[in-house]
């Protein structure tokens, strides 16, 4: 399938002339060509290229490198033109691309068609010299600018037209250093770059109708930093193997302040949006083990208007956080897992407010929700294998078995009332039948619930629930919580014991 090709793979296609280990050494240009051929190798690609040897350059043109997907689902092919690996007589080799060329990629998939496109990929100043030796190359590279901008698009043999749909991206300030260790039957890489500022433009429209859309936006002070280990002898197609052996990377991407705007037209009416952050990142991390994944955002705002929306909206935000670890590989013994998210510091606008408390009765302090779980399971199916995974969704494995659940931290916070929380569980998969098909748990959970009977009053007063409703839930927090020392305060604490039984505060419910 066209969508499902590596992503590691494409980026190594269209960009790794912008990247590519301390200089120890000489290299020459056949060296660095044979370690940049090796590099895109190894994320599947087959690499052809006509090789001319003129006085101290090695000129390459026609440049393609082409995957073939798994399973006979189709191929990948990217077209560079041409590059000039220059020997500057002090043991270090130039890269010199033109200052304008075009990217050509071609995809076709087994039942989903072709898919062809033209990229103008433009360079201003750019400048990569490689030294070190052949085991051990170091790629440093800077430009004042580059551009990519999608100047043709055709799928199934038709093009389509650029009022269509258009793509640019521009770049500025870039600078950076790739190191390439061959060692131990392992290609290691290690890469640092920075980019003063980024901005983006696109839009298109329905050719069958009057829908459009655009949007626009940058991004400011990108550094990125990221680490791979890559068996020299296997390809990027197969990465249940790569893993198996001993492939690993980890990456980080953070950025400053960044702004986007977007405007839909549908049915003649226009809706225009736009969002801000102060900064940012991404984390990416996988081995044989495991698979985390995070990003974060802070000082984020968020405004929209027009279309079906009777009157602008704007939200804004302290803290956008999600963390998620999971084992990706099949193991006999429990694995550690993770998932936290945090919502903080959620301030809606006044006319949201107004919706349905025009009154102004509710405190509209920021709102917070957040938790952090940590937990061990033990999974059955190696999740990159496309195999089990099948037979997973055909219901003919099992994926796994959760043993423990930590909730670390629980905190919600909205309309004067707070909820907090922490517990501790393990989960017995030999009874299923105790808990109506899941494992049996075993532990406690803490709470604390603050300001909920101000919380009622409230909602009493503004109509939307009834006395007798209101009656209802304070028995019901009487029945599980007991006082604390602060006013309007309960606290829980909620088990399950060894015999399946259901306690609240030291008293059996179930």
């Amino acid at each position: 399938m066209i969508m499902r090709v590596s992503n590691y793979a494409i980026a190594a296609g269209a960009s790794a002339f912008l990247t590519a280990s301390p200089a120890l050494a000489d290299v020459t240009p056949e060296q660095v060509w044979e370690s940049f051929s090796g590099y895109l190798q190894s994320f599947g690609y087959t690499v052809d290229a006509t090789e001319t040897r003129s006085g101290d350059s090695l000129e390459l043109a026609d440049l393609v490198f082409t995957m073939e997907l798994p399973d006979d689902e189709g191929r990948v092919a990217v077209g560079f033109g041409e590059m000039t690996l220059e020997d500057q007589g002090d043991g270090t080799v130039r890269v010199i691309l033109p200052a304008d060329t075009q990217i050509s990629v071609d995809a076709a998939a087994e039942d989903e068609g072709e898919l062809g496109m033209v990229i103008d990929y433009g360079t201003e100043a750019l400048d990569m010299v490689v030294s070190g030796d052949p085991d051990a190359m170091l790629y440093a590279f800077s430009a004042q600018a580059m551009t990519a901008v999608l100047s043709e698009l055709v799928v199934d043999g038709e093009t389509v037209p650029r009022d269509e749909l258009r793509a640019e991206l521009t770049a500025s300030e870039l600078e950076g250093e790739t190191q390439v260790v061959l060692a131990d039957g392992m290609r290691r890489i290690d890469q640092t770059v920075s980019i003063g500022s980024v901005s983006y433009d696109g839009g298109g429209q329905d050719p069958e109708g009057d829908g459009a859309g655009s949007f626009t936006g940058s991004l400011s002070s990108l550094v990125s930093e990221s680490q791979a280990e890559i068996p020299l002898d296997m390809r990027f197609t197969d990465m249940a193997a790569l893993l198996e052996a001993g492939m690993s990377m980890t990456g980080r991407i953070t950025y400053g302040a960044g702004q986007s705007q977007f405007s839909f037209t549908e049915d003649g009416s226009v809706t225009n949006g736009s969002s801000a952050s102060e900064s940012g990142s991404f984390d990416l991390a996988m081995s044989e083990d495991m698979l985390r994944y995070g990003i974060a955002a802070e000082g984020i705002a968020y405004n929209v208007e027009g279309g079906e929306i009777p009157f602008p909206l704007s939200a804004e935000m302290d803290e956008l956080a999600l963390t998620i670890e999971a084992p990706i590989s099949a193991s006999e013994e429990p694995q550690d897992m993770a998932l936290a998210m945090t919502l903080g510091g959620l301030t809606l606008s006044d006319m949201i407010w107004n919706i349905f408390d025009s009154g102004n009765v509710l405190p509209r302090d920021p709102a917070t929700v957040a938790f952090d779980i940590t937990g061990q399971v033990t999974p059955f199916v190696d999740f990159l294998d496309p195999a089990q995974m099948e037979a997973l969704e055909d219901g003919e494995r099992k994926p796994g078995e959760l043993n423990a659940l930590t909730l670390n931290n629980l905190t919600v916070e909205a309309a004067g009332a707070q909820l907090t929380g922490s517990g501790d569980f393990t989960f017995d998969n030999s009874d299923l039948e105790s808990f109506d098909g899941m494992p049996k748990p075993t532990g406690a959970v803490d709470l604390r619930l603050a300001g909920a009977n101000g919380l009622i009053d409230n909602l009493i007063a503004m109509g939307l629930i009834s006395d007798q409703d209101a009656m209802g839930a304070r028995m019901m927090m009487n029945m599980f919580g007991v006082p604390a020392s602060d006013p309007d305060t309960l606290t829980s604490k909620i088990e399950i014991n060894e015999q399946g039984q259901i306690l609240a505060n030291g008293q059996r419910i179930k």
